[in-house]
């Protein structure tokens, strides 16, 4: 099964939705902002991107360097309900746009359904 790579602000909801994904035996990677998970990630392609960003300091790069990634890697990203956000989400070639609040446990059963897809 492919890695999981989680990306939010939320240390809580990060560590939460990652121990939920490791006890339903997907295997996840956690990390503070896109550039981050970005810069370690390298060459290695994860499954699928998770990025919740509606915390974000800096939305606006974080979508766009997750948009140079989803033609390649499936990319998820959880936004707030701001109008914002979804224009700047609107044709980015994101897989899936989630907005909160969402259930977690429902979450972890889609991502859980995605990865065993590929």
């Amino acid at each position: 099964m492919a890695t999981v790579v989680l990306i939010g602000k939320e240390w809580q909801a990060r560590a939460l939705m990652r121990a939920q994904l490791l006890e339903e035996g997907v295997d996840a990677e956690a990390y503070l902002t896109a550039s981050e998970a970005l810069e370690d990630l390298g060459e290695i392609l994860p499954g699928l991107i998770v990025a919740d960003l509606s915390a974000s300091e800096d939305v606006e790069t974080e979508i766009s360097q997750l948009a140079k990634q989803a033609h390649q890697i499936p990319v998820w990203i959880i936004a707030g309900r701001d109008l914002i956000a979804g224009r700047l989400l609107r044709g980015r070639g994101f897989e899936l746009v989630l907005f909160r609040p969402i259930d977690v446990g429902e979450l972890v059963e889609q991502i859980k359904r995605r990865v065993e897809e590929t």
